[in-house]
């Protein structure tokens, strides 16, 4: 994969004259999407609910001893079967050390200009729904990686409900793959919300070429409002806990409600935007499929787009969760106001 230097304009409100060059690698993948026939692809896949594709950047380790702590993590210690970037597998705890001695990590860079330490390394989880084939899940990874990860070191690790040897395994197969921040040449992964979402789509068009149905859509597209929790606050859910970040979200929503503060938020307006532009473009599909005599697609279209779930936000379920609350209370002391008290018998 050749490298490029792109020149980045100035920002606004910066006074240096500089320009900065940022290292942006040449994105390619197999059965990338473009044209017609891929959109209606992907609506054929959309509209039947296709499983979608997820990946997480879990953050990524600082110092030297926790990028080897997270090696040992996703491979168990050494009890999983680890590849690195040449399909090379390790076995054991020895091999897993070996790696880690090898990456050089005190010859990265600790610091931005700014003085902000910078990653060793990322962590990334790339997982699918119960019952996909692991093997095939691992060789999509492989193939991902060897496209997007090129000229940078990095292990991965599959963890299934057979293999994992923890007291919780995982239901659903997933792969953990660390990698090295910088390349053999230096230049930093710079991983942001656009990455992420070519990311998907090259993985979803991995998994299709091993046979795995696979969809990599916006959480807008399938009509999904709701962010989908993160991984810590979704662990402290489990313990039956509730996450200091979760508490004051619930705070502030109380305190809205009790100020009679109905406004709308910006990212709730945004959001209704998205939905606008989105059932725009299912209509222009719906209508082209129907030019062109796709008639049965266009139906899925159209009858997908009407079934949309109602737009809503976690702060608004909040609020009507304790209207409910309130209002179940009232009811519970207006039948206890009606119910007489009961006469003591004296004799």
């Amino acid at each position: 994969m050749s490298s490029k230097l792109a020149i980045v304009p100035e920002r606004d409100g910066r006074k240096s004259g500089l320009r900065r060059l940022v290292y942006r690698p040449q994105v390619q993948w197999r059965n990338a999407d473009s044209g017609w026939q891929s959109t209606k692809d992907r609506l054929r896949r959309t509209v039947a609910r296709v499983p979608e594709v997820v990946i997480k950047v879990t953050g990524g380790g600082s110092k030297s001893a926790g990028v080897l702590r997270y090696m040992n993590y996703i491979s168990r210690r050494g009890m999983l079967m680890t590849v690195d970037q040449d399909g090379e597998h390790l076995g054991g705890k020895d091999s897993i050390e070996k790696v880690h001695a090898s990456w050089d990590l005190d010859l990265q860079r600790a610091h931005d200009t700014r003085g902000t330490a910078l990653h060793h390394s990322f962590n990334i989880i790339f997982s699918m729904p119960a019952k996909t084939d692991p093997d095939k899940l691992l060789a999509a990874v492989q193939a991902f990686a060897q496209q997007h990860f090129a000229r940078r070191q990095y292990i991965m690790a599959l963890h299934t409900l057979e293999t994992d040897p923890s007291d919780d395994p995982p239901p659903h197969p997933h792969v953990h793959v660390i990698v090295r921040a910088e390349d053999e040449d230096g230049h930093r992964l710079h991983i942001r919300k656009s990455t992420l979402r070519i990311w998907r789509e090259s993985f979803a068009a991995e998994l299709r070429a091993l046979g795995i149905e696979a969809n990599a859509t916006s959480r807008a597209e399938r009509g999904v409002s709701l962010k989908g929790r993160g991984s810590a606050e979704y662990h402290i859910r489990e313990r039956g806990d509730v996450s200091t970040a979760e508490a004051q979200r619930f705070a502030e929503a109380v305190d809205e409600l009790r100020k009679g503060d109905t406004q709308p938020k910006p990212w709730e307006i945004a959001m209704a935007a998205r939905r606008r532009d989105v059932l725009k473009e299912l209509a222009r599909n719906a209508t082209a499929l129907r030019h062109e005599g796709d008639v049965e697609l266009a139906e899925k279209v159209e009858r997908f787009a009407h079934e949309l779930l109602p737009l809503d936000s976690e702060r608004r379920r909040m609020q009507r969760a304790l209207v409910e609350q309130v209002k179940a209370r009232l009811q519970r002391e207006q039948v206890k106001d009606l119910i007489p008290p009961q006469e003591h018998d004296t004799r």
